[in-house]
């Protein structure tokens, strides 16, 4: 029997980024007081209870500094407690098409992301939804959308997987 696996990434689709531009941005001091993408703990947790806890995993490209500051964002908000994700179940990459290695190196069957990008380079993934996503990369990445589930909220993810 093969495993499912779930794997999500972190900026704009568990952090926020429509805070983008104002002093609770992620990228400004303020950044602890960003706000969380709405549905995505209570949504983390259920698939943690769908998945169980050893088969949901979260990836994300960012730089150092960003990914000192998500950690520090995870303890701030109780992340790990009100979610149910292991912390050792969080990798960081730093360019985006080092996801789809990462992906396949801990069986990942399912991802999502706010990148078409990214999601383009994990086609043999049996999965993948792309979340709110900014409609110019949708246009630059546009061979990739019939390969993808858009979605738009995470309770519309939880419907499909529930």
């Amino acid at each position: 029997m093969i495993t499912k696996r779930f794997g999500v990434d972190i900026g704009g689709v568990i952090i926020d980024r429509v805070n983008d531009n104002t002093d609770t941005s992620f990228f400004s001091e303020n950044y602890l007081n960003t706000t969380a993408v709405p549905g995505a703990f209570e949504a983390l947790c259920e698939l943690v209870a769908l998945y169980g806890a050893d088969n949901v995993y979260l990836v994300s490209k960012c730089g150092k500094n960003v990914q000192e500051k998500t950690l520090r964002w995870f303890d701030h908000h109780d992340f790990y407690r009100l979610t149910g994700i292991l912390p050792d179940h969080v990798y960081f990459c730093r360019e985006r098409h080092e996801k789809a290695g990462i992906c396949q190196k801990l069986g990942i069957t399912k991802f999502v992301d706010d990148r078409l990008e990214v999601l383009g380079a994990l086609m043999d993934l049996d999965v993948r939804y792309l979340f709110q996503p900014r409609p110019e990369e949708v246009k630059k990445f546009a061979r990739f959308a019939d390969a993808v589930i858009t979605v738009q909220s995470w309770q519309e993810i939880i419907q499909l997987e529930g």
